[in-house]
């Protein structure tokens, strides 16, 4: 039954992790932005094609039009660099990844990401990459979580109209709602739970739909798929 299923996974803090703040809170806080100019920026970051530091220079100016370009690169480049050193494998990923190709599934990303922490995944964690048939990157993507658009994307990637697809992460909002919202089966990997203290008691009062299974850690999943998942 594996055979035409796809299982899709939220990058961090499910298959792997970064710093503990995030990209936008880093520029924010190096750059002393307000929280509006901070979630602009973030924005901006997560969905702008960019390869290099340079190729953000421009989009960011417009954003932040009273600061210096000097002083908006140099905080990129930096901000880049550390990103890119921060990914680092969640112990056991690549060898439940693998166990899951094994059983026949075909897996796949789709994550709220720019171009330097994939770099970094790329780099630092290449047992994870070469298992992986689907890159869904919002900043390739030009749309990020939870916008249906980058869903409905990685369900048409997979080439047929009968494919069973998963969606594994660690947030219900980003995550486990909007693929709930395109059809997908869905996993929650409740590592935080003092994150989603407001959205468990919602779905404990029927107020938000329940996932189709909720474990604690990346070891979870492999026991679902080998067993209640079949």
């Amino acid at each position: 039954m594996s055979k035409n299923q796809v299982i899709f996974f939220d990058i961090g803090q499910t298959l792997v992790t970064g710093r503990e703040k995030s990209a936008r809170r880093l520029l924010g806080d190096r750059l002393k932005l307000t929280e509006k100019e901070t979630k602009r920026v973030g924005k901006l970051i997560m969905t702008h094609y960019a390869e290099n530091p340079m190729h953000l220079l421009e989009p960011l100016e417009t954003l932040l039009p009273y600061r210096q370009s000097s002083e908006l690169l140099t905080a990129l480049e930096a901000i880049w660099h550390d990103q890119i050193e921060s990914v680092k494998e969640i112990s056991g990923a690549s060898l439940i990844l693998k166990s899951l190709r094994r059983m026949g599934y075909r897996l796949g990303v789709i994550s709220n990401i720019w171009h330097p922490f994939y770099e970094g995944l790329c780099r630092n964690c290449p047992a994870i990459i070469e298992l992986l048939d689907y890159h869904l990157l919002s900043y390739r993507e030009g749309c990020k979580k939870p916008s249906l658009g980058i869903f409905e994307q990685a369900i048409k990637r997979t080439g047929e109209r009968d494919c069973l697809c998963w969606m594994v992460g660690d947030s219900y909002e980003l995550d486990m709602e909007p693929a709930q919202r395109v059809g997908m089966k869905t996993l929650w990997v409740l590592n935080r739970p003092e994150k989603e203290r407001s959205v468990l008691a919602r779905i404990l009062r029927s107020e938000k739909q329940a996932p189709d299974w909720v474990v604690e850690n990346l070891y979870g999943i492999l026991d679902f798929f080998q067993g209640k998942g079949l």
